[in-house]
Order: structure tokens, then C-alpha cells, then sequence
């Protein structure tokens, strides 16, 4: 046994890192940040950190809160972070693999984290995503609302709307332009037109019924995040049916209100567009109830009583 050297290694400081025992990982892998949490029992971590050789990337503190977390764990604290990442990087060399640390305060104590849906892919999936032009971009899907796929995509200081994709099994992507007026967004740091809404009208009928999400790539690596799945209504559904009898309403008045809400107060934003989709909802209400009224109605029955019987009750002649 080489006794010597181990006497060295301990002189120099080169004595093996502890194995940290920890939970959690990167659960949201997007160009414009990175997110997840991480939990280590003796170890109190402090930061997060991407790395690419000695470049540091980005770097973010560990002080989210995530109560699921800390109600599955029974932990107590803010397991969670959120990295930024820049729209540009520096002149990097890319031989070395992009890491993801979380550290104690010192930085004596660190772990590597990785996709907690794909950890074998996280180094290719990191270095892809560093490389790409879609550095810098974020978004949301908000769901099926007021009778059209919505949602936002965009970055910071862009001089062209955002290009995403809308995905689904057995379809092909879709392009969609992140051109629409979105509340909200300014304060974010992002231009105020960077929303998309899609009426599922618009798509071949082979989408209807299916469940769709949107990525950034067309390849559908790096995911919009949404809070539910979304399920296109199916053809020939009464939901279907309820967009394409409202479609008309949605085109001639929603519009003007995305035109004319820049113009108002920042602080009455957010009641202005509350208003406007109570208006909707009753227009809704009102062409529906028309709908109904336009219905054939049965006919009336024909009395079988001769015409004088009325006469002989005393009615009208």
C-alpha cells in the first residue's frame, strides 16, 4: 500500500471530496433560465452556479420557496432558485462540459445537478442550449382561454418578435409568431407585444382532440412551461362548435382593446383587461342565447275544433 502518497495528497490539501447526500436537480431547462431546487441534509447550500471550464456563466442564490418540496421532504427553509441566463455569452472554449454546481458559502462543499427528467442528457442538453441563437428567451403557455391557445415568448431588448413552436404527437411543429399584446410583460423587462393567441380553428383537423405544448426549438428539447395540460377540443365538440360560432366576436372586438390598453395607466392595466374579458364572456352569453332564438321552433298545432266554437264560448269575432 503506497502509504506515501496518501501522506503527500494530505499535505497538499488533496484529500477526496466527501460524498454529499442531496436531493432535487434542475427541473425547467429553458434559454432564458434555468430552474429547479435542491435539498442536502448536513451540507447548508448557498448558490448555484453554471460553469463551462473557469467561465462562470451565470450564478444564482438558493432562496426560492417551494412549499411541495418542503412538504414532501419535511424540510424546512427556500430549497429553490432560478438562474438567468444572458441573451450573449463571452468568447467561451467549449471543450470543457458545462456544469451546473450548488455550493455551500465557503464553496468547499458543492454537488453537480443535473435534469431530473433526463440526467444522462443534462452536460448535451446544457451545451446545446449555451450554443443556441435561442440564448435569452423565455415564455409561458397560459392555456385555452377565451377560446384560443394564448401564451408569451420573448426576450430582453429583441428588435424581432419571438418564433416559437406548437407541438404534438404525430403532428408536425408548427411556427407561431409572439407578436400580440400581453399584459403584464413590461414588467418583466419585455416588450409588451410578445403575446401569441391561436384559435384551434386555424390547425389541420388531425390536431383536434390532441394534447399540444409549445418549445422553443422546433426540435421540442426546451419546453414553454405551463402549469396544465392542454387538450385541443375535438372536432365537431360543442367546445369546438362554441369558438367557431364566437370566433367572429373575438376578431372584432378583442382586438381594439390590445390597441388602445398601451395608452392606459400602468396600475389600471390589470382591471381594464378584467372588464374586457367579462365583455367577452357576456357577448358570449348574448350570441348564444341569439343562436337559440334563431332555432325553428315546432309549429303550432291546429286546433280541431271548428272556427264558430270559439264564437259560441263568447270570444272574439
Amino acid at each position: 500500500m503506497n502509504k506515501k502518497g496518501r501522506r503527500l495528497k494530505r499535505y497538499f490539501g488533496l484529500r477526496r471530496e466527501a460524498v454529499i447526500a442531496w436531493n432535487g436537480g434542475i427541473e425547467h431547462l429553458l434559454p432564458g433560465m434555468i430552474s429547479g431546487w435542491v435539498v442536502a441534509k448536513d451540507v447548508p447550500l448557498q448558490d448555484v452556479r453554471l460553469l463551462v471550464g473557469p467561465h462562470l456563466i451565470a450564478r444564482a442564490e438558493i432562496n426560492q420557496p417551494r412549499p411541495d418540496v418542503c412538504q414532501s421532504l419535511g424540510w424546512q427553509g427556500t430549497p429553490g432558485f432560478s438562474l438567468l441566463l444572458p441573451a450573449e455569452l463571452p468568447p467561451v472554449d467549449w471543450r470543457p462540459t458545462p456544469r451546473l454546481l450548488a455550493l455551500s458559502a465557503d464553496g468547499s462543499q458543492r454537488v453537480e445537478l443535473t435534469l431530473r427528467s433526463q440526467p444522462d442528457q443534462t452536460a448535451d442538453l446544457l451545451k446545446r442550449l449555451l450554443q443556441s441563437e435561442l440564448l435569452g428567451l423565455e415564455g409561458h403557455v397560459d392555456g385555452l382561454l377565451l377560446g384560443a391557445l394564448r401564451g408569451w415568448a420573448g426576450r430582453r431588448g429583441q428588435r424581432q418578435p419571438a418564433q416559437i413552436w406548437l407541438q404534438a404527437a404525430g403532428q408536425e411543429p408548427r411556427p407561431l409568431i409572439c407578436d400580440q399584446w400581453r399584459d403584464g410583460l413590461q414588467a418583466k423587462g419585455l416588450p409588451e407585444r410578445s403575446g401569441f393567441h391561436l384559435n384551434p380553428q386555424a390547425l389541420p383537423q388531425s390536431w383536434g382532440g390532441l394534447e399540444v405544448w409549445c418549445s422553443f426549438d422546433e426540435q421540442g428539447h426546451f419546453r414553454l412551461p405551463q402549469e396544465e395540460r392542454v387538450v385541443l377540443p375535438a372536432v365537431g365538440s360543442e367546445v369546438m362548435q362554441s369558438i367557431q360560432t364566437n370566433s367572429l366576436i373575438e376578431v372584432e372586438n378583442y382586438q381594439p382593446m390590445q390597441e388602445w390598453l398601451p395608452g392606459v395607466p400602468e396600475d389600471l392595466r390589470h382591471h381594464w383587461q378584467s372588464l374586457e374579458h367579462f365583455r367577452l364572456y357576456l357577448d358570449k352569453i348574448e350570441q348564444e342565447l341569439d343562436r337559440r332564438d334563431k332555432k325553428p321552433q315546432p309549429a303550432e298545432k291546429k286546433s280541431m275544433l271548428p272556427k264558430w266554437w270559439p264564437r259560441l264560448l263568447g270570444g272574439d269575432r
